[in-house]
């Protein structure tokens, strides 16, 4: 979920707190060198918020020969590492402890990944059917079994060709390349591109053929010969977008997204709860004040925010925000509206841990209703 910062002049505007970082750095001084001194809260307080700012951890795992490396290489995330395979004679299974696991297919799932699978949170797993280009003749195939895996696994499945998107990070179109590809008819013989071996038979142009295929993989030279069909004039850069597009990489990239502001929400609750844990086992004392400067905190609009997007992230009533198009409300009217919706859900018989997500959202609203009204002024 965003946070608002210094530079963000219309959140700002709308009630979000700027400077959170700052908030926080307080918070630890004040705590440790401030009026609030008590060691052993302190350095609690430091690795809570150091395990918060800390990138969400991305494992990229799935039985061998799946694709997991290119995955990992075509996704490009510094914080994903990949994992032993799934489903290993004689060996267990890897430790997905991760805040976010990629698990990919590349065939339907097996009994082995149905296992796995279901030991995942939905919310913090991305599942995506690697070599999608082998499944069926056309990509319609590759979508519709998706679709299916989908289904039966209970979260949503995204078909990609991760070899051609790790060929269009790594490598460009070339003016060779284009002239290659525009001296190919593959209408001459039908057989031309249905494996590997029939693209590289022995003919005219071979040696082209040959650096085309290990470049480009016959699927990013099928798509580049039927754009170039429908305009041959394509530039090489133009080319390279398509085959970018065509991999499929960007979908994967959007949920992912999508999966890493969530659990980063997710992060910022279990933040505020620790922080409420270390104040109810602070004691007053003389010279001694942390229960009240984390109680100080846990109040202030940085805290309220932070609370709101971990309730609106969390899976039991995330279903509940589907129509907000952020966080953050619109107005003050919006704020108040909001806050009124998610009071009836404090109020309805959903489970506690759902409530109390619905309470942190409202708690939120209130306080950037203050904030945007003046109210709190």
């Amino acid at each position: 979920m965003p946070t608002g910062t210094e530079t963000d002049g219309p959140l700002r505007e709308r009630g979000v707190p700027a400077r959170e970082q700052d908030q926080l750095d307080q918070l630890l001084a004040d705590l440790r060198f401030g009026t609030g001194q008590d060691t052993q809260i302190g350095y609690a307080a430091i690795a809570a918020v150091t395990a918060w700012r800390k990138p969400p951890r991305i494992q990229v795992t799935g039985r061998a020969h799946a694709g997991r490396t290119s995955v990992l290489h075509a996704l490009a995330l510094m914080s994903a590492v990949e994992t032993d395979p799934v489903d290993e004679p004689d060996a267990p299974d890897p430790v997905l402890d991760a805040d976010i696991v990629v698990y990919v297919l590349s065939t339907a799932p097996s009994p082995a990944d149905r296992r796995v699978l279901a030991t995942l949170a939905p919310e913090r797993t991305v599942v995506v059917l690697n070599k999608a280009d082998a499944i069926g003749g056309r990509w319609a195939d590759a979508v519709a079994a998706a679709e299916q895996y989908g289904r039966e696994l209970g979260m949503p499945v995204l078909p990609v060709v991760a070899s051609l998107a790790v060929r269009t990070k790594s490598g460009a179109m070339t003016d060779d390349d284009l002239a290659a590809l525009r001296r190919i008819d593959p209408n001459a013989d039908a057989s031309l591109m249905l494996s590997p071996d029939l693209f590289v038979a022995p003919g005219p142009d071979l040696a082209d053929r040959e650096q085309l295929l290990q470049r480009w993989d016959l699927y990013g030279v099928a798509c580049a010969l039927a754009a170039l069909d429908h305009d041959l004039m394509l530039a090489p850069q133009t080319l390279l977008q398509i085959l970018h597009g065509a991999s499929a990489i960007d979908a994967v990239h959007q949920l992912l997204h999508r999966r890493y502001e969530q659990v980063s929400a997710l992060r910022g609750g279990e933040l505020l709860d620790e922080l409420a844990r270390l104040a109810a086992r602070a004691v007053p004392a003389d010279g001694s004040h942390a229960r009240d400067i984390l109680e100080a905190y846990l109040f202030g609009d940085h805290a309220r925010w932070l609370g709101l997007c971990a309730g609106l992230a969390h899976p039991s009533v995330a279903h509940l925000a589907a129509g907000y198009r952020a966080p953050a409300p619109a107005d003050a009217d919006d704020a108040m509206a909001r806050a009124d919706r998610w009071r009836a859900v404090v109020s309805s018989d959903m489970p506690p841990v759902a409530r109390r997500a619905a309470q942190r959202v409202h708690d939120g609203y209130i306080r950037l209703w203050e904030r945007m009204s003046s109210a709190g002024l």
